[in-house]
């Protein structure tokens, strides 16, 4: 077989045309009929799934356009809680932090009121010690406590008064600006 071959052969097979332009009828063209509609038929199903294959591609487009802003927000209130642990975290340490304060503070407070406690009651003690010793140098004096006028100096009575004797009973001076009865 040779190219000649294949051509006379491939023109042997197509339908004879007749003189006013129709195709010749017979077994070829009948089955060229059949196809055309199932030519058409599956054209129409291509055209269709295309589209559908279209609108499929952007409905995935938008799906995942809305998981990139879903993402997006998820990431943003993450960085929200994140920070507000953050926060929390830095409360609790202050608050620990001024609580050990307070309670360093209490401590100092309650050690100086030991202190203050413990001197006055030295001071109170000294208070005492001081009276008991007064009442013995009055005793030893000479000034009785129950009498008002430890001292009575009868030439002097009605002429000067209590205060002075009492304070010439002690061991002070009488001077005539003392005051008079």
């Amino acid at each position: 077989m040779t190219l000649d071959d294949l051509k006379s052969n491939s023109m042997k097979d197509q339908p004879d045309e007749k003189s006013n332009g129709d195709k010749a009828e017979g077994p070829q063209s009948l089955s060229t009929r059949r196809w055309r509609p199932a030519a058409l038929i599956l054209g129409l199903l291509c055209l269709g799934l295309l589209v559908t294959v279209i609108l499929l591609i952007i409905q995935l487009s938008q799906v995942s356009d809305l998981l990139k802003q879903q993402k997006v927000k998820l990431t943003h209130q993450e960085d929200i809680l994140e920070g507000q642990a953050l926060a929390q975290r830095q409360a609790e340490k202050s608050s620990q932090e001024s609580q050990r304060e307070l309670k360093e503070m209490i401590e100092t407070l309650a050690h100086k009121l030991d202190e203050k406690s413990k001197k006055l009651m030295e001071l109170q003690q000294q208070n005492l010690n001081l009276q008991k010793a007064l009442e013995k140098a009055a005793n030893f004096s000479g000034i009785h406590p129950a009498n008002h006028r430890p001292f009575q100096f009868p030439i002097l009575d009605g002429v000067i008064s209590e205060e002075t004797q009492q304070l010439m009973a002690l061991g002070g001076r009488y001077s005539f600006d003392a005051p008079l009865v």
